[in-house]
């Protein structure tokens, strides 16, 4: 209905694009979730759709004898859609790349929301830097997005000085005016003084799934945050968690505790998502002011590397 109406308001003549994004594990789990994602591109008519956790999904084999396609990637396409892929490995990209998906977006650990476990995932720069090296290589090559971190212009240079096409700005864009989500949580964001204050754990993802009906698997049950007094009981006590979601030894419970403490959007014990580079969050903005800074920043940091580099003589 939004996108509609968005388009209504436009005229006619113009059409506001659209990317839809689909979370993999919960969408392709059955023939149901496969069947709405063909209903949605048919009825919507989306420029791009976005993949994540996993990146690439394969149909089973009763649905895919009814859409005859390989994966995922080449029903989007079918369609006319470009197909973004979030990975958080080189692994995953990999995948991706074979799948022949349009765009790869390189989530590293430093990103805020759900992700690799901090284990298994890689740190934005390096990821970004492998994965446009292996996109270069190949016939076709595919547009790198460095994700993970960066929230300001010379976040987004960084990401190009790697090769990188551009960057995605999650928690930046999240702490905007327009963002769903409630204000406690967006000023907790703002109140942030540093990366020191986030942390990627499990901690929230196990209590959750001990109560929700779709929960996240591994490996994707981590998520970056804002530390509180819930990843400090817990995060380095995990075994115990589990005993204690399992079997509460006290009326309430953890779990029981977590959710009223979401209801209330209480950030001292609540999950409230954050990237690495919260700290250079100093207010809640409308989204285009975000991102006229973000390209002002760039430019000057660019103007600044072509006043300080000087090139060695042959």
């Amino acid at each position: 209905n939004l996108v509609a109406a968005a388009n209504e308001q436009s005229g006619e003549e113009q059409r506001y694009p659209i990317c839809i994004g689909f979370i993999g594990h919960s969408t392709f789990k059955d023939e149901v979730g496969w069947n709405l994602v063909q209903n949605i591109l048919e009825d919507y008519e989306p420029d791009v759709v976005q993949f994540f956790a996993p990146a690439v999904s394969y149909p089973p084999p009763g649905v895919k004898a009814k859409i005859n396609v390989s994966n995922i990637v080449k029903l989007c396409q079918s369609y006319g859609c470009k197909v973004v892929a979030q990975v958080g490995s080189v692994k995953e990209g990999i995948e991706a790349l074979d799948a022949g998906v349009d765009c790869i977006v390189a989530q590293g650990s430093e990103a805020g929301g759900h992700g690799l476990r901090r284990e298994l995932g890689n740190g934005t720069l390096s990821l970004t830097k492998d994965l446009v090296k292996i996109s270069q290589q190949r016939k076709r090559k595919v547009p790198v997005l460095a994700a993970g971190g960066i929230v300001d212009g010379k976040g987004l240079v960084a990401a190009l000085s790697l090769g990188a096409h551009g960057a995605v700005l999650g928690t930046r864009l999240w702490a905007s005016v327009e963002a769903i989500g409630p204000k406690t949580y967006k000023n907790a964001l703002v109140k942030a003084q540093s990366c020191d204050d986030v942390i990627r754990t499990q901690v929230f993802d196990m209590i959750s799934n001990s109560f929700r009906s779709t929960k996240w698997p591994v490996p994707y049950d981590s998520s970056g945050v804002l530390k509180n007094d819930t990843t400090k009981d817990w995060d380095d006590r995990l075994h115990e968690l589990k005993e204690e979601l399992d079997h509460p030894s006290n009326g309430r419970g953890v779990a029981k505790e977590f959710q009223n403490a979401e209801e209330g959007h209480r950030t001292i014990t609540a999950c409230v998502y954050a990237g690495q580079g919260v700290g250079d969050i100093d207010a809640i903005e409308p989204a285009y002011d975000i991102v006229k800074r973000v390209e002002k920043e760039a430019s000057e940091s660019l103007r600044y590397l072509q006043e300080v580099f000087m090139p060695l003589e042959d």
